[in-house]
């Protein structure tokens, strides 16, 4: 959002020099400073929360000023539970692992604010179940004009694999879907990357009443953000969905020299592990109203001159979001034949 600021005002700002200059009073009401309070919670990680100051949207592009000092209660279904301690850099902790179905109500007060509050309600577990999950390896013959009588052949893992997902009947539900990919040497993390996954490829395997189950996702509304992998259960309330995945990743070669098979120099190889981690997830629907929304602020491409968009929230009496969300994970480990790094 700053960025998509500091352009609009660097274009104006040289529009003055090249037409008349105009000065126009801001007539708005300038607020006093809000909380702003964001948090996502899951059954994986204990409640924690970031506080911070709200800015004056064309005031001076200063950074966040995080909140110390504030007492922020933790309530699960109606109960009191802790209070989160301050930790650093604006974050709140405790010590409660929230369960699904839990209610959560999230107060929180500092010096010169009133009181915020938010409530959430974590998600079930998605109904997911592996329908299909094969692995095969490829091989890849390559043969050199320069090396006579030698073949390199290069081996590829390839993983299909196919979740289904029920969706509860008569519910509102939000999912996403992510996919990461991960690099580890002697069990450490040494690299890591977001898997492009497209819903129009995930989804193509699916028959529907209408033939394509991406026109039921989207309906009448249009799809919020490819780019997030988000959908909707709206058009596919209580109905199986079928998602298709195929994975290939290069694991090594062997040489062979007039069909002998050439043992390798492994004085310079390092052990590495792959893993691919797919994951679906339901998300509260104000987490998925927030997202929605906050892409449409940051993405709008018109100058400016537009109605601005609002960011949906969910903090009474501030800004920000409580959500909450809960996944499914599939996850594949294999060793790499061949790997020597630097």
């Amino acid at each position: 959002m700053k960025k998509h600021l500091i352009i609009l005002f660097l274009l104006i700002s040289a529009g003055c020099f090249i037409s008349c200059e105009k000065e126009v009073d801001f007539k708005g009401k300038i607020t006093e400073p809000l909380l702003v309070m964001n948090s996502v919670l899951t059954p994986d990680l204990v409640v924690s929360i970031h506080l911070s100051q709200s800015r004056f949207i064309l005031g001076d592009l200063k950074p966040i000023t995080d909140i110390s000092g504030a007492r922020v209660s933790l309530f699960v279904n109606g109960d009191e539970k802790e209070q989160l301690t301050y930790k650093a850099n604006g974050i709140y902790m405790g010590t409660y692992l929230p369960k699904p179905g839990d209610k959560i109500k999230i107060e929180a007060i500092a010096e010169g604010f009133d009181l915020i509050s938010s409530q959430t309600v974590i998600p079930q577990n998605p109904n997911i179940i592996v329908s299909d999950s094969t692995i095969s390896i490829i091989e890849t013959k390559h043969e050199n004009p320069m090396q006579p009588n030698t073949v390199n052949i290069s081996k590829f893992r390839n993983l299909q694999l196919q979740l289904k997902l029920t969706d509860a009947h008569d519910e509102e539900n939000y999912y996403f879907i992510k996919g990461t990919q991960n690099y580890y040497q002697s069990g450490k993390l040494v690299r890591n990357r977001v898997l492009e996954i497209e819903l129009s490829e995930v989804l193509k395997n699916n028959i529907t009443d209408s033939g394509n189950i991406l026109e039921d996702i989207i309906g009448d509304g249009g799809f919020a953000d490819r780019e997030e992998n988000l959908f909707t259960d709206l058009y596919v309330n209580g109905k199986d969905i079928l998602f298709d995945f195929s994975f290939e990743e290069y694991i090594g070669y062997d040489t062979y020299v007039n069909g002998e098979k050439i043992e390798k120099d492994n004085s310079t190889k390092k052990e590495e592990t792959v893993e691919y981690i797919i994951e679906i997830g339901e998300i509260s629907k104000d987490m998925y109203q927030y997202i929605v929304s906050g892409n449409k602020a940051t993405n709008t491409e018109d100058g400016g001159f537009s109605e601005p968009v609002q960011v949906h929230t969910n903090i009474e009496n501030g800004i920000g979001i409580l959500g909450a969300y809960n996944t499914f994970r599939f996850v594949s480990r294999f060793e790499m034949d061949d790997y020597n790094g630097d």
